[in-house]
């Protein structure tokens, strides 16, 4: 008898020690490789998210001036984080962490018009992600590009040009702003004024970063250089 319930014991104990190896590796299998795996396509389909924010706003801040609506304001979202409108699990450990990201607005590139200094209109976004590489997605000017660590400037969208002219659009009067957060931000801008600049040299600072080199090849004559003035600020939803 003392042997049979000694064998019962131990048979359960080594299937309650089977049930633990078994659930342990099935946890490790998640951690270790779903987790990273979605983590990743979440963060790379965020980036895409961001890219189409961007070609948005570029539509509409070209939208203000194209059609004369001088000192009209409007508002556009950018999501920092792909945490907003993102399914995921009530037990974190479910569920891969993820990432931040940070918008900031203030002076692009220094463009020099027949001498005079125009500063443009700048906003990036840099992501902080968990799994996917990092990216920096930038409208400069009127030019949309997107960079990453050690990787080469990708033109997304070039600025209103051609062979004889040229639009800048410049940042009107605005202090550096930077907002990190995991909830959409809204970047409102206003449409201030326009400048036109006829027969016009223009020149830019020579840098293998700055697709605006490439574009007008550091320094050239137009005839004619509009320059389109805004005011920009980054804020939450509600700002």
């Amino acid at each position: 008898m003392n042997s049979r319930k000694a064998d019962e014991g131990s048979a359960e104990i080594i299937g309650f020690v089977l049930i633990i190896a078994l659930i342990v590796s099935v946890m490790s299998v998640w951690i270790l490789i779903y987790l990273p795996n979605e983590g990743n396509a979440v963060e790379i389909d965020h980036t895409r998210l961001v890219t189409g924010q961007f070609a948005d706003l570029k539509y509409g801040i070209d939208l203000l001036w194209i059609t004369g609506q001088e000192g009209v304001r409007s508002s556009r979202l950018i999501s920092p984080s792909p945490v907003e409108g993102t399914e995921i699990s009530g037990l974190l450990f479910l569920s891969p962490p993820l990432g931040t990201g940070t918008i900031t607005v203030g002076e692009g590139t220094n463009f020099k018009i027949n001498g005079t200094t125009v500063k443009a209109l700048k906003i990036t976004y840099n992501s902080a992600n968990y799994y996917a590489s990092d990216v920096r997605i930038v409208y400069d000017g009127g030019v949309v590009f997107r960079a990453g660590n050690d990787v080469e400037s990708l033109v997304l969208l070039e600025p209103a040009i051609g062979d004889d002219r040229l639009v800048i659009i410049a940042v009107s009067d605005v202090a550096e702003q930077q907002l990190l957060g995991n909830i959409p931000l809204s970047l409102t801008y206003t449409y201030k004024a326009t400048s036109y600049y006829p027969n016009a040299t223009v020149t830019v600072t020579p840098d293998a970063s700055n697709p605006w080199t490439s574009l007008i090849s550091s320094s050239k004559t137009y005839a004619n250089v509009t320059v389109v003035r805004y005011d920009a600020l980054i804020g939450g939803p509600q700002s």
